[in-house]
């Protein structure tokens, strides 16, 4: 029984009993040691009984630099059921494992590859998962755990995860931060008495005073101090820190041992994985009695189960480990290196390294190895521990600056800036070597750019290409190429000149494969420098590569050419899920919804950005995810939904405004100016808009936004605003490159124009060809045109053009215009615009349910449909049931004739 816990039991009782009720639930249990986070672990596990299956681990200190190892254990009872996922997800876990070669396990695909196994074992009977001391749980393996976590909505799956308040190599408690928390406060005074007399009946009265007050309502230490505390030691006037008071305690208890058994202990900590083979291995090895592990268990030090030894909490480890005199632990790790050196060459390299007594390049080089293994399975926290050990190890400067640079790079790749600046700094100080102070001018540029400070990255970056112009041809090409990204998110055109510059001078083979790349760049610059277009950059080979792919659909969405767009970013969507690229995928669902928002395809367009939104922030895409917020503020306003318009673009300006990066808030800004504009606030949006950054020259968007710019000016009353944007969209007519443009100018002259003028500009706007496959764009010329005529009391002719429009404006699903087309069409005395049109099919539906129906109407099966959205089949499985009798529908037959290619 735990006393005075009832609350807590009460949180973890529900979360049981709503996993047996087939409801999915997550919590993590935060506080701090021997706080009772494994006891309320303990009652789960009670409370779940025989009818769900338990699945329990427990993070371990010396595995927290091994990726995906407590994810293994976790689902080692169930590893045969890998076999029976989709390809892909069944070989990033395989390799995530090391059951196969890794070629860049995938966090995200290894995080969808947990939840479908998860979900098929739960599809069994109701499944509870446990992880104990989270805080000593791989990165990894968290960010897995994470994933898992957060998509729990309609299998009967728990998910519980202890972690310390502080403690470990990252802060888990913030790695799990989305998920529900639950922080275990001390005992009340009252029931710390009671446990404290429960677990001490026989300590003295004048005692326990001094041991409540030193507990300090901590279970863990109600229990232990007892066995230490006596009258000799002094009380003081403040208790002693409880972390202190353990470590006390627990040496007391290890001190009263044999030797043997001591050593014992020391090798089961040095050892850290409890692999009971090992450790007796290593007994053996340095002549320690098998007999003293029954010593070390009868005083209640360490549990033995089958196969397995651990300490009975954490801080046994540390006391044991900590004690022992540092020779005698270099004595264990040697030991250990030559137990596990064929078997685990990475715990093999850790022991080698722990065991030497200063530089060792043999010892080094095996932790380099370690580094390089630990990036191709997505551990890159782990390579900088790695690469950085193996730095101290180095026996001479220049290899101890390379292994420091190594570690700089990783710690991006981890997202630790602080310290990849440090080791940075440190690497700079050894080496004058121009191919480590490049990787270094690199690694510094990228930091600036995660700081927010593009130009200053930019500058780094070109910096660091001038030092291997000769040397390292192709290490300057992607410094440079970075370098023109980063000038242009920094709006400098000047620096984005100077690194094109300087990669046009590069010697590198007109194969070479980093050429597509250059090519890019200088798409890039050539776009955001205003230069007439270049039409060679879009109707050059078709692009295969991933980057490829990116950069050309940004190009083509960046001219107008949605079409075009929509098609390669289809097809680079389609890749990297095949390929299991998923950290592209954001990026490739960006590019997808700004092609169908240019064509009109709002809902689609809304589907994929958030569809692009959940991944980019799984993995951690923050640029990415900011442009997503932006354009789905933009979608928002369309549809006249004020909150949530304003809940992504706020985001999405405040993290631009954080990283220096305008063209972050351009979409933003402009949204919040579409939502004014469209519920007749003109004032507002004209100051939003006269205040937006004005994007690059020549673009699509640019035109686009000018246009609402204008529009704005005019409906407020500034008719000298309005003439000057449209004089300077005359002065660059010629070098606009959306085909779209001249019928965008046009609707934007006949609302400045008298009236004599302004219908030969609207029907300009509208000649056959122009706009017709951007169809939003057409039915504003169309609304304008219509609210025109009724305005020339023409209102026969107004009628056919608002009928158009409003048709347009729905189907595109742009709801605020279509309500304010048919007010304007009500306005002409059109008896059918007195009431809205039933809704349509999608407008029933959320839009995860529409993004699910679509994809079950081409055939796809539930499985599949997870592995595309992220989320368990069995998810799939309750949107359907909730979506056909929206639909009128009870099959999924029946989805092939509605209408969803909207």
């Amino acid at each position: 029984m735990l006393l005075g816990r009832d609350p807590e039991l009460e949180v973890v009782d529900r979360l049981v009993d709503g996993v047996r009720a087939s409801t999915g639930r997550a919590l993590v249990v935060v506080g701090e040691p021997g706080i009772g986070k494994s006891a309320l672990m303990d009652h789960a596990m009670g409370r779940a009984g025989q009818e769900m299956r338990v699945l329990r681990v427990a993070g371990v200190e010396g595995e927290a630099e091994l990726p995906y190892s407590a994810l293994h254990l976790l689902l080692r009872p169930v590893l045969d059921r890998i076999e029976v996922l989709p390809a892909l997800q069944a070989s990033a876990l395989r390799a995530a494992f090391g059951m196969e070669p890794a070629a860049g396990a995938d966090r995200l695909l290894v995080g969808l590859a947990t939840l479908t196994l998860l979900s098929d074992l739960a599809a069994e009977r109701p499944l509870l998962c446990l992880v104990d001391d989270g805080h000593w749980v791989d990165t990894a393996s968290a960010a897995a755990l994470h994933f898992v976590g957060r998509r729990l909505e309609h299998d009967p799956i728990g998910l519980i995860v202890a972690v310390r308040e502080q403690g470990g190599p990252s802060d888990h408690a913030s790695s799990f931060a989305t998920l529900p928390v639950m922080r275990l406060a001390a005992l009340p005074r009252e029931a710390a008495t009671a446990l404290l007399a429960r677990e001490a009946p026989e300590l003295p009265a004048r005692l326990r005073n001094r041991v409540l007050a030193a507990a300090r309502g901590n279970p863990l230490a109600l229990r232990e101090l007892p066995k230490t505390v006596d009258d000799e030691e002094p009380s003081g006037t403040d208790p002693l820190p409880i972390t202190e008071c353990l470590r006390r305690a627990f040496t007391g208890q290890i001190d009263r041992l044999e030797d043997a058994a001591r050593k014992l202990l020391v090798i089961i900590a040095a050892e850290g994985t409890g692999d009971l083979g090992t450790v007796m291995r290593v007994a053996d090895l340095l002549g320690v009695p098998r007999t003293t592990l029954a010593e070390a268990e009868r005083a209640g030090l360490v549990v033995v189960t089958a196969g397995s030894v651990r300490f009975r909490h954490p801080l046994v480890r540390t006391a044991a480990y900590q004690g022992a005199l540092f020779t005698q632990r270099q004595v264990v790790h040697q030991a250990l290196a030559m137990t596990v050196e064929t078997s685990d060459p990475h715990r093999w390299a850790w022991h080698l390294a722990a065991a030497a007594f200063g530089p060792d390049e043999h010892a080094a080089a095996a932790l380099e190895r370690t580094a390089e293994s630990s990036l191709q399975r997505d551990g890159q926290a782990v390579a900088v521990a790695a690469y950085e050990r193996s730095a101290q190890l180095s026996e001479d400067g220049p290899a101890r600056s390379r292994r420091l640079s190594a570690a700089a790079m990783a710690a991006i790749e981890a997202g630790q800036f602080v310290r990849a600046g440090e080791l940075c700094d440190a690497a700079a100080r050894l080496t004058d070597e121009p191919a480590v102070l490049a990787r270094l001018a690199g690694a510094r540029g990228r930091l600036e750019f995660e700081r927010g400070n593009p130009r200053a990255a930019a500058r780094l970056m070109i910096d660091g290409a001038a030092k291997v112009p000769v040397e390292a041809p192709e290490d300057a090409a992607e410094m440079l190429v970075l370098a023109t990204y980063y000038a242009g998110h920094g709006v400098d055109l000047p620096l984005a000149g100077q690194a094109v510059t300087m990669l046009n001078s590069l010697d590198l083979p007109a194969n070479h494969g980093f050429q597509p790349y250059m090519r890019q760049a200088r798409g890039l610059y050539q776009l955001i420098a205003g230069e007439a277009a270049d039409h060679a950059t879009f109707e050059a080979l078709r692009p295969t590569s991933v980057w490829e792919q990116s950069w050309t659909a940004r190009a083509l969405n960046f001219a107008g050419r949605a079409s075009e767009a929509l098609e390669i970013s289809t097809a680079m969507v389609a890749q990297t899920r095949a390929d299991g690229l998923i950290g592209h995928l954001a990026n490739a669902l960006f590019h997808q919804s700004c092609a169908q928002t240019l064509l009109g395809r709002c809902r689609a367009a809304a589907e994929s950005a958030e569809q692009g939104l959940m991944i980019a922030a799984d993995t951690d895409q923050g640029s990415v995810a900011t442009y997503l917020r932006g354009l789905l503020a933009w979608l928002a306003a369309l549809d006249g939904d004020d909150q949530r318009c304003r809940a992504f673009a706020d985001e999405a300006i405040r993290y631009a405004d954080d990283h220096g990066a305008p063209p972050s808030a351009a979409d933003a800004t402009w949204a919040l100016a579409l939502l004014d504009l469209g519920n007749g606030r003109y004032e507002s949006a004209l100051s939003r808009m006269e205040n937006r950054w004005q994007g690059w020259p020549h673009s699509s968007a640019r035109v686009r936004a000018t246009a609402d710019h204008i529009e704005a000016a005019v409906r407020a009353g500034e008719p000298g605003i309005a003439a000057r944007l449209i004089g300077e969209l005359d002065a660059d007519i010629g070098k606009l490159l959306d085909p779209c443009a001249p019928s965008i100018i046009a609707r934007c002259r006949a609302l400045v124009s008298p009236a004599r003028e302004a219908e030969h500009h609207f029907v300009t706007a509208l000649r056959q060809g122009e706009c017709q496959d951007r169809p939003f764009d057409r039915a504003r010329t169309l609304f304008a045109y219509g609210t025109w005529l009724r305005r020339e009391h023409r209102k026969t002719e107004a009628r056919s053009r608002l009928r158009a429009a409003v048709e347009i404006f729905q189907r595109s699903g742009a709801t605020l215009w279509a309500s304010r087309a048919q007010g304007e069409l009500r306005a002409t005395g059109d008896r059918s615009a007195t009431r809205s049109p039933e809704p349509g099919l999608i407008d029933r539906l959320t839009p995860q349910e529409f993004q699910i129906v679509r994809l079950a109407a081409t055939g796809a099966t539930n499985r599949d449909i997870g592995t595309q959205l992220f989320i368990s089949p069995r998810t799939v499985a309750q949107h359907l049931y909730r979506a056909f009798p929206k639909l009128g529908i009870t099959t999924r037959t029946e989805l092939a004739a509605l209408n969803l290619d909207l």
